[in-house]
């Protein structure tokens, strides 16, 4: 009976946004309109989309309640604040960055530093929405196969067959009118999430102020602010609030706000609902499941998976009721959706409207829908042919740091140059690949030193750095790479 009842809320939720898709496509975005939904979002649009991007199933729904089970309450140092802070940078420049004419982050640059360097943002991008593309379809797959009696290839098959239909007909503005939708089903799933905790916490011989409990990879109590330790706090920090602050998606919505006050609106409510769904209720949900699904010892109970990263499963096996799990199969379709529509759009945006620059050519439209189906196909190849994206989600991240937030803030410096944009560009993203490479492998083991290795961070801190360098040292070359 739950099957047969999660497969009609599966199917049910799939005709809505199938019938979003439709409302979008009918709007008739021509040209560059199919990619910027013709600049004329207003601030609830804006606000909600950018919501529904980071809550998603890997952000709020596990990483986040992943971390606090593993530090207590100071993983805000690791995700809520560094993530408050990334929307303050946003809401800030917002009003500079509106008034470009430039759509997407690759045109900005290349209006002050060239197409060399245009095209290597878009391929960094390209790379980076690729893989959070395929991650939230391989976890979404692995989370709602159970439910729906089959196999994980099929869901994956299923969810990027609907997110291709609805992203192909109506390109960006469907991407952000099913966004309204994912972010309401997602809050309410996540409000159930901490209903369900506070439930859980009734039932053990335990109160949420006992101090004695300690996180799972701290050993220090969980109200301990600064469970991470200073080092890792300091470094995720400047490892990944930089990307953050020019994450692409982000800006995609305040640049096609109507005007500098939607925009900003739109990144306040962005900001509340981070403080909510990254902040209050994944660090509840997360300390509760320290009292409800205690550490073993060193050992991770198996009910929550790997390293805690399937709690909100192991809280509705627990707590809820078959009817109400059958409304979660929909709320984790939802989550999911709503960061793979997101992250197939930015690919395809950054091949087809960046490097082709297909809006300019003669039947501009059906380019467009062949590059948006072409890029679900490679999210959806991607996904199927893994056995773990966790790795390669968080070399991403660092991607941005290293090759794209630079060369996005430097629109406004006068000083800086093409050839060290570009330069620093492509060192930045080669050598994160590459140290990220040399140190899963342990061939840096010897060279760096304790607290680096400990923090799993340094291939960023390396792609840093060959970024600055790449910088210096194109002063001393005049030919190369340069256009």
């Amino acid at each position: 009976m739950n099957m047969a009842a999660t497969w009609i809320g599966f199917i049910l939720y799939i005709c809505i946004t199938l019938g979003l898709g439709w409302l979008a496509h009918i709007k008739k975005d021509r040209g560059a309109e199919f990619w910027t939904a013709g600049r004329s979002l207003n601030s609830l649009s804006v606000g909600l989309s950018i919501s529904a991007g980071f809550m998603s199933i890997s952000w709020s729904c596990v990483y986040a309640v992943q971390l606090f089970y593993w530090y207590g309450i100071g993983a805000v140092w690791l995700i809520t604040i560094p993530w408050l802070i990334a929307l303050a940078g946003i809401y800030y420049l917002s009003r500079r960055y509106h008034h470009l004419s430039a759509f997407s982050q690759p045109e900005m640059v290349a209006a002050r530093f060239g197409k060399g360097s245009k095209r290597m943002i878009a391929l960094a991008l390209a790379f980076v929405f690729l893989v959070w593309g395929g991650a939230e379809i391989y976890v979404a797959g692995i989370l709602l196969a159970p439910g729906l009696g089959i196999s994980t290839q099929w869901v994956i098959l299923i969810i990027s067959v609907v997110v291709g239909i609805y992203a192909t007909m109506g390109g960006f503005r469907a991407v952000v009118m099913t966004d309204k939708l994912q972010y309401t089903i997602v809050a309410f799933y996540i409000l159930a999430m901490a209903w369900l905790a506070a439930k859980g916490l009734s039932r053990v011989d335990m109160n949420l102020f006992d101090l004695a409990v300690t996180g799972a990879k701290s050993g220090v109590s969980w109200s301990n602010l600064w469970a991470p330790g200073v080092v890792l706090i300091v470094l995720t920090m400047a490892a990944y609030l930089p990307g953050w602050i020019f994450e692409t998606d982000l800006w995609l919505r305040v640049q096609a706000a109507k005007d500098d006050r939607a925009a900003r609106r739109g990144v306040l409510l962005a900001g509340i609902n981070g403080l909510l769904f990254v902040g209050l209720f994944p660090m509840f949900i997360g300390a509760a499941a320290l009292f409800i699904f205690p550490m073993q010892g060193s050992t991770f109970p198996e009910i929550i998976g790997y390293q805690g990263d399937a709690i909100f499963s192991a809280l509705v096996s627990t707590y809820a009721p078959g009817w109400l799990a059958v409304l979660f199969s929909v709320g984790l379709v939802a989550a999911a959706m709503s960061t793979i529509d997101t992250c197939v759009n930015v690919m395809a945006l950054s091949l087809g409207y960046d490097i082709g620059e297909i809006h300019k050519r003669t039947h501009a439209e059906k380019w467009s829908k062949l590059v948006t189906g072409g890029s679900v196909f490679l999210a959806f190849l991607f996904a199927l042919n893994t056995e773990s994206l966790w790795d390669i989600f968080y070399l991403s991240s660092g991607i941005l740091t290293t090759s794209v937030a630079f060369p996005v803030a430097a629109v406004f410096m006068k000083k800086v140059n093409r050839r060290g944009v570009l330069f620093s560009s492509i060192c930045g993203f080669c050598g994160t690949i590459l140290f990220y490479f040399l140190e899963s492998k342990g061939i840096l083991n010897g060279i760096e030193p304790g607290w680096l290795r400990a923090s799993g961070l340094g291939y960023i801190l390396w792609g840093m750095l060959l970024a600055v360098f790449g910088y210096f040292f194109s002063h001393k070359c005049r030919k190369f790479f340069y256009k």
